[in-house]
């Protein structure tokens, strides 16, 4: 059994979400460990929807550089764990979301990056055939490669509430679907603000 903290504000946990708290692993650094510390019928069935979508991934998907893998399920002191990779820049430093990487301050200065990082989301969503059930500034981290090289990495909140999710099957449906999320999320603060620097 794995041990992992109880308390939050151990320097293992990584990231407390709504229903699940992200551990790093204790046993390897690489991967990261998700427990959930809110339990409700909403948390389960989060983790069975997304699951499902991994198996389902599992059976096409080829380049896995805009998602973190998933390794199956371990039993830790405060339940059953569900194992990923954690996502780590070339520094070692754990990557940023969206959110933390940009703001209004630093906008005029990195507003180039954050296009190219957003072309790059669209393009590996769209070419991979992957269905989010939104795309968010926190659910998106900034994996850096190098200096200059930055991956986009949806960390949460894939698959489709579907209760027969066809998108998965029909690339035309998971275009529409990615348009209409990427439209809203365009329409968030911080991207509306890109369009001053668009031209």
């Amino acid at each position: 059994m794995i041990e992992l903290p109880k308390d939050h504000s151990n320097p293992l946990v990584v990231g407390v979400g709504r229903h699940r708290a992200c551990y790093i692993h204790p046993e390897d650094a690489s991967k990261c460990i998700k427990v959930v510390h809110n339990p409700g019928e909403h948390a389960f069935q989060e983790i069975k929807r997304e699951l499902a979508y991994y198996k389902h991934l599992e059976s096409y998907l080829k380049d896995w550089s805009g998602l973190p893998r998933f390794y199956g399920e371990v039993e830790t002191n405060l339940g059953r764990g569900f194992v990923y990779d954690r996502i780590v820049d070339f520094d070692g430093r754990p990557s940023q979301s969206i959110e933390q990487r940009y703001n209004e301050n630093n906008l005029d200065q990195l507003h180039d990056e954050l296009l190219a990082l957003i072309d790059r989301l669209k393009c590996y969503l769209w070419d991979n055939r992957i269905v989010t059930m939104s795309i968010k500034p926190y659910n998106v981290l900034c994996h850096r490669m190098s200096e200059s090289e930055i991956i986009p990495v949806v960390c949460d909140n894939i698959g489709s509430a579907s209760f027969l999710p066809i998108e998965y099957y029909c690339p035309w449906l998971c275009h529409q679907k990615q348009k209409r999320l990427f439209s809203r999320f365009m329409q968030l603060p911080l991207l509306k603000q890109l369009r001053e620097y668009e031209n």
